[in-house]
């Protein structure tokens, strides 16, 4: 593929998920969210978008993280969660794309990913005395917005994407 294609899918998905991300400010930072631009995140599983997505997801994070009023722990932690969970999702569509259990596995990492990476360390570890609450509960909280969108929303966008893009088996 030419690089200036997967250059523009790279800034696209980095320019979509920061702008959703930052346009949706008070559901997107903080113990409870639903981060909507994180339905993106099984999106590398896609073969049309594969490494490209993990790119623009991580860079995409990085920015919108800049706001973030967790500061510089969430920019690298949020970062390294979106990075990792991109990757996996990646792999998973390179073994098990187009099969039902790969695009439930491609939306499970991110779930796992981001639940252990921003609600336990994140918000639990290093945020518990601000915000009082213990680990397990802060991973609670960001594993159910996390489920909604990576895990429902994502689950719902790339059966979409696979169909319509025809790289379901």
């Amino acid at each position: 593929m030419r690089l200036s294609i997967r250059l523009v899918k790279i800034a696209l998905i980095t320019a979509i998920y920061a702008a959703v991300t930052t346009l949706l400010m008070p559901i997107s930072y903080g113990l409870i969210q639903v981060r909507v631009s994180d339905v993106l995140m099984p999106l590398p599983y896609v073969r049309f978008f594969g490494i490209e997505a993990v790119i623009g997801l991580t860079l995409g994070t990085l920015i919108a993280n800049l706001i973030s009023p967790f500061g510089i722990p969430d920019v690298i932690l949020g970062s390294l969660a979106n990075l990792i969970s991109g990757l996996g999702s990646y792999f998973i569509g390179r073994y098990l794309g187009g099969r039902v259990i790969g695009r439930a596995l491609a939306c499970l990492i991110p779930v796992a990913v981001i639940s252990f990476i921003i609600g336990y360390v994140l918000l639990g570890i290093i945020y518990n005395e601000f915000i009082g609450v213990e680990p397990l509960v802060a991973m609670g909280f960001v594993a159910i917005g996390e489920t909604i969108s990576a895990g429902i929303g994502g689950f719902l966008l790339i059966t979409y994407l696979e169909k319509a893009l025809g790289t379901r088996r």
